[in-house]
């Protein structure tokens, strides 16, 4: 919502929030973006029809400061439809992406902003380390640094090696976007990684060793949903069915990855099997 009567000049960033019935976090989550040392950014609440308070907090924050806009969905679509309405109204050179439950350290985005401004072209995305959150604690998340100078990225995303990269701490080129697409709507899980697939094909990532997020997990998070997680790892298997089985590595490591995800949802003998097809591959790999 702008103010009327009021320029908004162009943006450096554009941070993109989805929130849907998250009115016990999400000023948690904006209160932590408005708190950013690096202050030329708009921030964009794409509001995907919730049906509690959130709407209201939402226009709340954007009554107080002219750099927020709300969007609102009259139906719930999802995080990937709310995430592409954000990209569409975006106006900034950067677009990175908040979640609704999750904060970031007040010099995040001065960071990445300054390691993007120091890089070619090639590199569409700069990322950083997360602090995992539970109510046991904290630590570092796991995720693989990727450099400037490192290549064959989307093989290697296909083996799963972009799981610990959450699109919350991501910054990427606007012309990202335009290149490779936005997210897959008809993904329900894994949508940001099925993203960085896509990115990985064209461009190349830069990782600051430091985390810069604080991750917020919850047993009700969509990461926890393994039915949901088996459904979109199979959607990948499928939708890059030519790449990965010409690789045998690589579908050695779709079939571990999906394997475990059977287990987790009860399917131990279709566990097993696709287990015993991966270790049949690599072994075959062995005498290649």
């Amino acid at each position: 919502m702008e103010k009327p009567g009021v320029q908004v000049s162009m943006p450096s960033v554009s941070i993109i929030l989805p929130v849907f019935n998250r009115a016990q976090t999400v000023s948690r989550s904006v209160g932590s973006v408005l708190a950013q040392t690096y202050k030329d950014f708009e921030l964009i609440i794409v509001d995907d029809g919730s049906a509690d308070d959130t709407g209201r907090l939402a226009r709340d924050f954007a009554d107080r400061d002219r750099r927020i806009r709300c969007i609102r969905h009259e139906t719930n679509y999802g995080q990937s439809r709310a995430r592409n309405t954000g990209i569409a109204a975006a106006r900034g050179r950067y677009v990175a992406f908040q979640d609704s439950d999750d904060e970031w350290l007040p010099d995040k985005l001065q960071q990445q902003v300054d390691e993007m401004g120091s890089l070619p072209p090639a590199v569409g995305m700069v990322y950083c380390l997360m602090w995992r959150v539970t109510p046991e604690g904290q630590d570092i998340f796991r995720a693989a640094k990727f450099g400037p100078d490192d290549g064959d990225l989307y093989r290697r995303g296909l083996m799963y090696a972009f799981r610990g990269i959450g699109i919350q701490s991501c910054l990427f080129r606007r012309e990202v976007f335009d290149s490779c697409g936005g997210f897959d709507e008809q993904m329900k899980a894994l949508e940001d990684m099925e993203l960085l697939i896509r990115v990985a094909r064209k461009y190349r990532f830069s990782c600051i060793s430091e985390p810069l997020v604080l991750y917020h997990r919850t047993p009700d998070g969509v990461s926890q949903d393994h039915v949901r997680n088996l459904g979109a790892a199979q959607y990948i298997l499928e939708k890059y069915r030519d790449d990965i089985r010409s690789d045998r590595s690589v579908l050695a490591a779709q079939y571990r990855r999906i394997s475990k995800l059977l287990k987790k949802v009860g399917r131990r003998s279709g566990a097993r099997t696709l287990k015993v097809r991966a270790w049949l591959l690599d072994l075959a790999g062995r005498f290649q």
